[in-house]
């Protein structure tokens, strides 16, 4: 019993030191701006993608549509935007 206390411990030390060693890395200008830039065209509208595949079964087709929350919230992408921005400063 006191072996496997003592094993937790260790492991609970080892890995706040770990945490408090590796701050996040702040994100760049570019970075923030191509998120917000990413929100405001889902706002915009909905993204589609499709997907082509062949294998032992024969082709294979799939279709998706995304939809953003604030596309349907019917919200103004260039608030999105802006309200994107002021929570990144």
């Amino acid at each position: 019993m006191f072996n496997l206390l003592r094993t937790l411990i260790i492991f609970a030390i080892i890995f706040f030191i770990g945490c408090a060693s590796n701050p996040p890395n702040p994100l760049t200008a570019q970075q923030i701006e191509n998120i917000c830039q990413k929100k405001k065209n889902e706002a915009a509208k909905p993204t589609t993608n499709l997907s082509l595949a062949t294998g032992s079964e024969g082709p294979k087709y799939q279709i998706g549509i995304t939809m953003s929350s604030d596309y349907l919230a019917g919200r103004n992408p260039n608030d999105v935007y802006n309200q994107c921005k002021m929570s990144y400063n």
